[in-house]
């Protein structure tokens, strides 16, 4: 993926997004910027002037929730129903009674989250999930593609065991704000540093950004198995996203399961157009590769938190 700085640009093999309309500067804005030019004329240097507004503010989650302990043993028997079914279909064994302990343990660990602002990634709602199934698969190896403030190395730190490894990749880590002494940072993609992976047991988190078809590749070709793509959104939602992974997983599947003949899809996020090239996509055999994938399902009836995000566990077929 790159990305034009001038042009505000996005484009990649899959897609394409530009502003329709130039932003409009505000007049506090273009005070400054005047101010800025006349000092420059008569004292013959620039002064640079920023504005930082503090928007920062703690999730919905910390600020409103139950507090009797009836109401919330009745919810989390909901989570549990609701991540019980699931799994049903994939094929993971574990036990109820040990389910019920996972959800118990992630309300401690939320509300212990060195991290409280949650906006531009997990809630409570995906947290819950991908908690539960980290306890469940329990892993040897964890690798994270995107981090972020850190809220998802935290929930990992905090499900898996000591002897599990971390391995966070990002870009720029620049508003991490967790540190975990089990994790590994590395600046750069993962597809520059490959961590060597076989015979463990892995599980990759990708939340990046980066085409979910190029991971999805990369993830069989490397033998991962369990798979959570985050920003797994369709034709019917890719347009909630400013920046999404296209292709998605669930994209890819739209495109399978319709006979629609069209070579690209439009949309408008946030004033800005957005097109994804459809017509070499038909034909990805990866999909023919995953045992099983589902979204997260929404909870809001049984947390009263809306969902951050469409979250999915692809489970891949694995071959020697």
């Amino acid at each position: 993926m790159e990305f034009n700085y001038q042009k505000k640009k996005t484009y990649t093999e899959y897609w394409n997004n530009f502003f329709d309309k130039p932003k409009k500067m505000s007049s506090i804005k273009n005070l400054f910027k005047r101010l800025k030019i006349n000092l420059y004329k008569f004292i013959g240097f620039k002064i640079s002037v920023r504005i930082i507004k503090n928007t920062i503010q703690k999730d919905e989650a910390y600020l409103s929730y139950p507090t009797e302990n009836f109401v919330k043993k009745n919810r989390n028997q909901h989570i549990v129903k609701e991540i019980h079914s699931f799994l049903s279909k994939s094929n993971l064994q574990y036990n109820k009674a040990k389910l019920e302990e996972y959800v118990e343990e992630f309300d401690e660990v939320f509300i212990q989250s060195p991290v409280k602002e949650h906006e531009s990634g997990f809630g409570y709602n995906e947290g819950v999930f991908f908690y539960s199934i980290l306890r469940i698969i329990n892993p040897e190896l964890v690798i994270e593609s995107g981090v972020m403030k850190g809220f998802t190395t935290y929930l990992i730190d905090a499900a898996t065991n000591n002897d599990c490894k971390i391995l966070s990749y990002d870009i720029n880590f620049d508003n991490k704000v967790f540190n975990s002494k089990k994790a590994q940072y590395i600046n750069s993609d993962i597809t520059t540093k490959i961590p060597a992976i076989k015979n463990k047991k892995v599980v990759a988190l990708w939340d990046d950004h980066t085409s979910q078809l190029d991971r999805l590749k990369f993830s069989q070709e490397h033998h991962i198995k369990f798979n959570f793509f985050d920003d797994d959104l369709s034709f019917l939602n890719i347009h909630s996203d400013g920046w999404p992974p296209i292709p998605t997983i669930s994209m890819l599947k739209d495109i399978k399961n319709n006979d629609t003949q069209l070579d690209e899809i439009n949309w408008v996020s946030r004033n800005r157009k957005g097109t994804a090239y459809l017509k070499n996509l038909r034909e990805v055999d990866c999909l023919n590769k995953i045992k099983f994938h589902k979204t997260f399902p929404q909870l809001f009836k049984i947390t009263g938190y809306k969902n951050h995000s469409q979250c999915s566990l692809v489970i891949n077929k694995m071959t020697s």
